[in-house]
């Protein structure tokens, strides 16, 4: 593996980490990632309408309007790969789940970044979403019922 790809790597399995924590924990804050101008890409969930942002506070704005306090991110899979024509950029791949809290609808996204190197670290330059057209609905579990235990059969 060459120098190229392990640094590939390592920004992206540290940006993944740190990007989807905050989206889950502090999503209001998901909007330091990103660097003026930027390219923010989204489908409306709702309306399936392209929407696309390029300044930080439209993204801020977005991400606020987007509610994913509501919604809590599972990461299926992740790839980071040096960006072909410009040295100091990572393409970061992600697919995964986001799963709405109040009713355990559960869609399945996937997101691709562009990385550029900054001074104090990486930022995003690009930010394209997708969500796919699988939507399924968790199975919910009653809090209140004790967990079934198999009933003893004699030999």
């Amino acid at each position: 593996m060459s120098e190229n790809n392990t640094n590939a790597d390592i920004v992206s399995n540290t940006f993944v980490k740190q990007y989807f924590h905050i989206l889950n924990e502090e999503p209001h804050y998901l909007h330091i990632f990103y660097n003026e101008p930027c390219l923010f890409n989204r489908h409306d969930l709702a309306t399936h309408v392209k929407k696309t942002f390029w300044t930080k506070k439209e993204v801020k704005d977005e991400f606020l309007a987007m509610r994913y306090e509501d919604y809590t991110a599972e990461i299926e899979t992740s790839l980071g790969i040096p960006y072909p024509k410009e040295n100091g950029r990572v393409i970061v791949f992600v697919n995964g789940y986001l799963t709405r809290k109040k009713d355990y609808v559960r869609k399945k996204f996937t997101q691709t970044f562009l990385l550029a190197q900054q001074d104090n670290g990486f930022c995003v330059v690009n930010d394209i979403l997708r969500f796919k057209e699988m939507q399924t609905q968790l199975p919910t579990l009653n809090p209140i019922a004790p967990p079934q235990k198999p009933a003893a059969t004699e030999s």
